[in-house]
């Protein structure tokens, strides 16, 4: 078959455009309603215009654990509703032609955007075959560091799952077929691992999604020091597999792995392990392990860029605003001395000079450098959205988002971050959608239940609003931001009492935590006690909050615009020109 087509174009054909990113069809811009199964048909037609999709591949694709007679029925069923909406007709074919008893092939001229071929890859995670549960840690960080060998070698033509994906089908009872049409992908790694003391056994074996056929397999057997190596030989051998044709650079790279203490590599796979949970004591643990690595190998790259993510997401939940990101920036660039190519150190550096120095020039320069050096890195693409937002360069910043999500499309946090960025563009329905579609991948999200609310709150929908904040106050009991964002919303609604108890909370916590002076001053704001919330404000510009590096963008505090404090306080902050205009 011939290259197939991109999932997140929208291709057109005739008065046709089926976007099979969203799974919608439409006919000249009005939307066609149509059910899974027939759109999912249509995909696949439409991945390989003008050759045979054989009906084993719809099978395997769409019916994989149904019998024979309900493929049939189901298959016969689809075709029929699919060409009734695109009134087409199997005796007189305009799109879609039956070659009895082999399958179907889609006739009509196909017009898609100009854009190079890209193949989709997932590695799954490894299968910890040691007997100790202990060893999970290991298991977890050699999936991540195959997803990083395989993301570097040519992110313009190879495309890689990110870490929050694959993991989420760990000891899943779903099939690769399943998996594969989840992710949308062309290839699967898949392999196990076992340690013993200072020893180490690989097993991978690479499997080719169009047929599921096992095209590659190898096991290597090494002492621990040469695990670099050996996620080296993977990578390499993969792409010879897939026909990638690396430049001369990235084989000099791949080649040129050094031996790494078995100690130090141990230290920066516990850190990162902790650090995925995501929760203060596991924040706190990684940091420490990520500390050790470091004092067992000061020359060894890795730790130091996760460490500078590390103290970037404690900035203003466990740690001070100034503390965190000094210490943050001070990590990314230790790590950068060691190794420039770290493409998520020069991302974390970007998005700790948009949030704390206030840079906007150097900010945007290490995002792009970050997604030069590495393409295929969704935390790249999600930092740099991050930046174009604030800056208020939306088309931007969402196409950065849905590349980082094409890259990482389980993941919760991404599908929020992408709905968030939604949100600042003042696009509140589709935020909407997208936010739901977040919390249909983990109900208990509570950064998506933030950002749900003050989307349903921009809408005018106070009661909803208050709803997502509260469930978010539930599941993050100790999280200034939603409670400056709860008692915002209080103020918004008129209930000016419980917007107060926020208030007199947010001081009970100063004593023992951290809270931004932001918090305080939009939940003022909200009350029209305008005083009060620029004398918080200057407060937080003070204290260098990084909420201030929404201040030009965020919904919330559109109605204190005009206020000459507003303007003055922006002025100080220095956005650049192309950000002054009002960001509606």
């Amino acid at each position: 078959m011939a290259a197939r087509q991109e999932p997140d174009e929208k291709i057109r054909f005739g008065p046709f455009e089926a976007d099979l990113r969203t799974g919608e069809l439409r006919k000249k811009g009005f939307k066609i309603r149509l059910q899974n199964k027939p759109f999912q048909i249509l995909a696949a037609l439409l991945e390989y215009p003008g050759e045979l999709v054989t009906r084993d591949q719809l099978q395997r694709r769409l019916w994989p654990g149904d019998t024979f007679v309900d493929f049939e029925n189901g298959l016969n069923t689809a075709l029929t509703k699919l060409r009734e909406s695109l009134c087409d007709s199997a005796d007189e074919p305009k799109y879609i032609e039956t070659l009895p008893r082999r399958g179907y092939r889609f006739m009509a001229p196909v017009n898609k955007p100009a854009r190079s071929r890209i193949t989709m890859m997932a590695v799954l995670p490894f299968e910890n075959l040691s007997g100790d549960q202990q060893q999970e840690y290991f298991s977890d960080g050699l999936t991540e560091e195959m997803i990083t060998q395989l993301a570097r070698l040519d992110p313009e033509r190879l495309g890689v799952i990110a870490r929050t994906s694959s993991l989420r089908y760990k000891r899943t009872a779903k099939g690769i077929g399943e998996i594969a049409r989840e992710l949308r992908v062309d290839w699967i790694l898949e392999g196990s691992v076992r340690r013993s003391a200072e020893r180490v056994r690989i097993t991978a074996q690479l499997v080719r999604m169009q047929d599921e056929s096992h095209l590659w397999a190898q096991s290597y057997d090494r002492e621990l020091r040469d695990i670099l190596v050996v996620q080296s030989e993977v990578a390499l051998a993969i792409a010879g597999e897939i026909n990638l044709k690396l430049d001369s650079e990235v084989q000099a790279r791949s080649g040129d792995v050094r031996q790494v203490n078995p100690e130090a590599y141990r230290a920066c796979l516990m850190g990162c392990y902790h650090l995925a949970k995501f929760n203060r004591e596991g924040i706190n643990k990684g940091i420490a392990y990520l500390l050790q690595s470091i004092a067992i190998d000061p020359n060894y790259a890795p730790p130091y860029d996760d460490l500078a993510f590390a103290y970037f997401i404690s900035s203003g939940w466990i740690l001070p605003p100034r503390e965190a990101m000094m210490k943050a920036k001070e990590a990314a660039l230790e790590g950068l001395k060691i190794d420039e190519s770290l493409a998520e150190a020069h991302a974390s550096l970007g998005i700790i000079q948009l949030r704390y120095d206030w840079d906007w020039a150097a900010a945007e320069k290490s995002c792009q450098r970050a997604v030069q050096i590495n393409a295929g890195s969704s935390r790249a693409h999600e930092f740099y959205g991050w930046y174009l937002a604030a800056m208020g360069r939306f088309e931007e910043a969402i196409e950065k988002e849905r590349r980082a999500l094409e890259l990482d499309p389980v993941s919760p946090e991404v599908s929020t971050l992408l709905g968030h960025v939604l949100y600042l563009a003042r696009r509140y329905d589709q935020a909407v959608e997208q936010l739901h579609k977040a919390l249909e991948l983990d109900e208990d999200y509570w950064f998506a239940h933030l950002i749900l609310g003050l989307a349903l709150q921009q809408q005018g929908k106070l009661p909803e609003a208050i709803e997502q904040l509260q469930r978010t106050r539930q599941e993050e009991p100790v999280s200034p931001e939603t409670m400056g964002a709860l008692g915002q919303a209080y103020a918004a609604a008129g209930r000016s009492e419980k917007a107060i108890g926020v208030l007199e909370e947010l001081e009970k916590w100063s004593k023992r935590y951290y809270v931004s002076p932001f918090h305080r001053g939009r939940i003022y704001a909200a009350l029209g006690q305008r005083e009060q919330a620029f004398a918080w404000f200057e407060t937080a510009y003070e204290e260098r909050s990084f909420y201030l590096s929404w201040f030009k963008v965020e919904p919330e505090l559109d109605p204190l615009r005009s206020d000459p404090r507003f303007k003055s306080l922006l002025q100080r902050l220095s956005f650049p020109a192309f950000a002054v205009e009002r960001p509606v």
